[in-house]
């Protein structure tokens, strides 16, 4: 009774947790399809020739920027030429400021932001990879010691890292960074033992006070006339995605400024990483269905969770459900070789059933009910038995993007 009662509820959720929380998941940053700070200056025979010229050359190379960003060097050789009312189809919005203009001259500053799904479009009927989309909000926690030996710091005045990271200039498009200023609320929740002992729940109730979802460690170590910058995720999801990373910034007259570019080179790091881990090809999909046991709504939320930090899945629905098992329809990009490798990276386990039909669970053991409750299992050769979530089959055509 109380695992119908589960699927019951189970089934009537999933709609809105499956449905909605794909596409919250899937939300880019504003920042990834931007380009601020585009100067633009034009002579012409009149300032609206001179204005017109401008304005074309900026938001042409403003394009280029996103494109540099978001796709392998080679791309902007592939592209076609884009005359200038291609671009303008390409472009959300502009803000102009700084303008200075005379009788034949027009100058200005862009920022520029494009509109993500025609930008897809283009790099989609070229055949070019690209980052679909950026990271979730990361919480920065940058510890730092004097010496090798010496005592670590995070929340103190004299932890001049934790200054340079509050005073940034360096930009993060790809993954969004949050610094915590290190307030008496800040200290209270989350000190540096607890940070070293993996103290996972108190990181993450920092965290959450930030509405961040992956917390970094920032290490600045310094060794003599050099420092050594070391970097590791806390949690398991940042873990999937930023390996640990180590690297030395040599020690400058002006310590701030070596700071600083200690902070651009780790931003400079995180960028590379998403980009390289989550460039994919997407003119060409495939789909398949896949089993999911579960016993409650938490498990479900977990294996979504990974789910949704795959770059290869564009998107997956719901077909059907039955008690303790979900039937999935996931459809993905490139190679099952691929997507193979993506999954085990997060902690989930796809395995191919005789049926033609596969798996799918989270590759560590888990257990989420409390003693006692009755766990319905789950064997291969049942796949046929679904109870089906509507009368009518989920059609591809109506199912929700990543």
């Amino acid at each position: 009774m109380k695992i119908f009662r589960f699927c019951a509820v189970l089934t009537a959720v999933l709609f809105n947790v499956l449905f909605i929380g794909r596409t919250q998941a899937a939300s880019v940053d504003s920042k990834m399809f931007s380009a601020s700070g585009i100067q633009i200056d034009v002579t012409a025979e009149n300032a609206a020739s001179a204005r017109e010229q401008a304005m074309q050359d900026g938001q042409k190379r403003a394009l280029m920027v996103v494109m540099a960003r978001i796709t392998p060097a080679y791309a902007a050789e592939q592209l076609p030429e884009l005359v200038p009312d291609d671009i303008l189809n390409f472009v959300q919005d502009i803000s102009v400021s700084n303008e200075k203009t005379s009788a034949v001259r027009y100058m200005a500053t862009l920022d520029v932001r494009f509109n993500p799904e025609a930008v897809r479009e283009l790099l989609r009927q070229n055949g070019l990879p690209y980052v679909r989309t950026s990271g979730k909000l990361l919480l920065i926690l940058p510890i730092y010691k004097r010496s090798a030996s010496a005592t670590p710091i995070l929340w103190e005045e004299e932890n001049a890292w934790l200054r340079a990271w509050i005073n940034r200039k360096a930009e993060s498009y790809m993954i969004p960074l949050f610094v915590p200023l290190g307030e008496l609320s800040d200290a209270q929740t989350l000190s540096v033992d607890q940070i070293l002992r993996g103290d996972l729940v108190a990181a993450q109730e920092l965290a959450k006070r930030y509405e961040a979802e992956g917390i970094l460690i920032a290490e600045l170590v310094r060794n003599g006339q050099t420092f050594t910058v070391k970097g590791r995720a806390m949690d398991e999801a940042t873990a999937s995605e930023i390996p640990n990373f180590s690297f030395s910034v040599p020690l400058t007259k002006n310590t701030a400024t070596t700071f600083a570019r200690a902070v651009a080179k780790v931003v400079d790091h995180l960028e590379s990483v998403w980009k390289s881990e989550q460039m994919v090809q997407f003119n060409e999909a495939a789909s398949l269905v896949a089993m999911v046991p579960v016993v409650n709504l938490k498990q479900w939320e977990i294996i979504k969770e990974r789910l949704d930090r795959i770059p290869l899945i564009s998107s997956y629905y719901l077909q059907a459900a039955r008690s303790g098992v979900l039937q999935l329809t996931v459809f993905f990009a490139e190679s099952m070789e691929r997507l193979q490798k993506e999954m085990n990276k997060r902690m989930l386990s796809l395995t191919a059933l005789p049926s033609g039909v596969f798996k799918l669970t989270t590759a560590e053991q888990m257990s989420y009910l409390p003693l006692g409750e009755g766990v319905s299992s789950f064997n291969d050769k049942e796949e046929a038995s679904i109870m089906p979530v509507a009368e009518e089959k989920a059609k591809p055509e109506n199912r929700k993007e990543k």
